[in-house]
């Protein structure tokens, strides 16, 4: 019975993720508000379902006290992401409830694993650590309350663009904190304890790191400001090197590198970064042994499958292991893997789930970062624009490192894989950097909604002719000018100003790509002198909503 149990429960689990990513995916494509609430809420129904069938599944094959004591977990954690989704959505009406979604399934998937390997152990062994996974809802119930506050704060968001030297300074003082206080943990000095709470400070200063950058390169970027930028990003890298903490300074050259191209545009300052990277590389591996040993047990784990390369033998034997579908839950051993939960859990996931099922959490997390770019991309405001493509630069290089690193694509880096690994401190910062971008989301949409609502009240009546428009006098396309309500929304030519031959497009538009419709087809033949009076021609100005007349 428990091989039908197990068995049952694994195709169920895969075939529930693959429907919520191709929901995900077909988020881009809706267009109407009621679409796309159909879709969060098969999402939520889907995510519900997965809790109660994986942990099911585990509970069944554990038993006892322990599998009671998970299903009441389980319990916990479906209301509290079920009624937080309800929550986010009436609190922020305007919030992008489908990235939301997939922050909440990425947990999920975390929840679920951690808990059989804490409840359960290897086959064959009934042994259990209930304390982590109570931990892990613990601190990602946390950081869900805290992402839930952040956008009430939206309004003061607009004066950290002058605060970037004070950020930057305030997370060098940070990692110099780290680096004098914290014992050495794993080759690294990377945490100090706090109140018998352990922190990660790198997970935190990545945050006020992109804060830092986006705040300096948002004005024009001259000579004096990208040397500015780069010093302050080579203290805080050179920190993280000296702490050993060589993974994560590796994300933060990443997100400097890109951030710096974004503001600048030049393909340069791109090839001459990389060029500064692979030369630091070559530098770094002469200079630290445990680099030298994992760039040799990346070229060949088996040579020493016993002692150096056993970690990541472990990872490709579980990964292998599970084939497509996976060996059901429980029936795997991803504890044969040291530092499973936080370093190796895909790993862990795919042995039991399947490399199917480990596909589409994959292609979650570039869903994810899709749709942060798309919305980096829909803002004229440049300090959101940069703000935002640094965390999605940031999150997906993450991922990238850690997936890269289980499935010996690249040398190992020890970081985890964001919303789905156990650890505290990462729970909390990525959280507070997605509640980050969905305050900037929401404080957009409220001013372009703003500044519809005026433009439309001053402007009634004064439309465009109809016989050349085809817009009678007066009336905007059904979904509004710039659709206060999108979510999805790519701007094509952002840096477009004032008329063009074709008519007017403001600055900060939508686009032909951006799915809200094309509104060149609408202004198309005019000239400046039949614009209406009082119609900006600047677009959407540096204070993220456009000038008044």
């Amino acid at each position: 019975m428990n091989a039908y149990v197990v068995s049952l429960s694994k195709y169920v689990n895969t075939g529930l993720l693959v429907c919520f990513t191709l929901l995900a995916y077909a988020g881009f494509a809706v267009r109407g508000n009621l679409a796309r609430r159909v879709i969060e809420i098969v999402q939520r129904l889907i995510l519900a379902a997965f809790l109660v069938n994986a942990n099911f599944a585990i509970a069944w094959i554990v038993k006892g006290s322990a599998g009671r004591k998970l299903l009441l977990l389980c319990a916990m954690e479906i209301l509290f992401l079920l009624s937080f989704m309800v929550l986010y959505r009436i609190v922020h009406e305007m919030a992008n409830m489908l990235l939301f979604n997939n922050i909440c399934m990425l947990l999920s998937i975390g929840f679920v694993m951690i808990s059989r390997i804490a409840f359960y152990g290897d086959s064959g062994s009934t042994g259990y650590r209930s304390n982590e996974p109570i931990k892990q809802f613990v601190m990602a119930s946390a950081g869900l309350m805290i992402m839930l506050i952040i956008p009430l704060f939206r309004r003061f968001f607009d004066a950290m663009r002058h605060l970037g030297i004070i950020f930057g300074i305030a997370g060098i003082i940070a990692l110099d904190a780290v680096l004098l206080l914290s014992s050495e943990t794993n080759g690294a000095m990377i945490t100090y304890t706090l109140a018998r709470f352990t922190f990660q400070p790198s997970e935190f200063v990545k945050i006020l790191y992109i804060l830092m950058l986006a705040g300096l390169l948002s004005a024009e970027v001259t000579f004096e400001r990208g040397i500015l930028a780069t010093i302050l990003a080579a203290v805080h890298v050179g920190i993280l090197v000296l702490s050993t903490d060589l993974g994560s300074a590796l994300i933060f050259f990443a997100v400097y590198l890109m951030m710096l191209f974004m503001a600048s545009g030049r393909w340069s300052v791109l090839a001459g970064g990389a060029g500064l990277g692979a030369v630091s590389a070559i530098v770094l591996y002469t200079q630290f042994q445990h680099v030298q040993d994992r760039v040799l047990i990346w070229k060949d784990p088996f040579s020493d499958i016993d002692g150096r390369g056993f970690q990541i033998a472990q990872s490709l034997f579980a990964i292998s292991y599970g084939g497509p579908w996976g060996a059901g839950l429980t029936q795997g051993m991803p504890t044969k893997i040291p530092y499973v939960e936080s370093d190796f859990i895909f790993a862990a996931i795919t042995e039991e789930m399947g490399l199917v099922f480990g596909i589409c959490l994959l292609l979650l997390c570039v869903n994810c970062f899709l749709r942060i770019l798309a919305l980096s991309a829909s803002y004229s405001n440049r300090f959101f624009q940069l703000f935002t493509y640094g965390a999605a630069v940031c999150y997906i290089f993450q991922t990238f490192l850690t997936v890269g690193g289980e499935t010996k694509f690249i040398p190992l880096t020890g970081v985890t894989l964001p919303l789905v690994s156990y650890g505290g401190s990462s729970i909390l910062s990525t959280l507070i950097m997605f509640g980050m971008i969905e305050m900037i989301f929401i404080l957009h949409e409220e001013r372009t909604a703003h500044f519809m609502e005026r433009y439309e009240m001053e402007h009634a009546g004064e439309g465009f002719p109809e016989e050349e428009s085809g817009v009678p006098p007066g009336d905007f396309p059904e979904e509004g000018l710039m659709h206060a309500g999108r979510q999805d929304v790519i701007v094509t030519d952002p840096s477009s100003h004032g008329f063009t031959e074709e008519g007017l497009v403001p600055a900060g538009s939508l686009g032909e790509d951006s799915g809200t419709g094309n509104y060149k087809d609408y202004y198309k033949g005019f000239s400046s002198d039949e614009v209406p009076d009082g119609f900006p021609v600047n677009g959407i100005s540096e204070e993220g909503i456009f000038e008044d007349t």
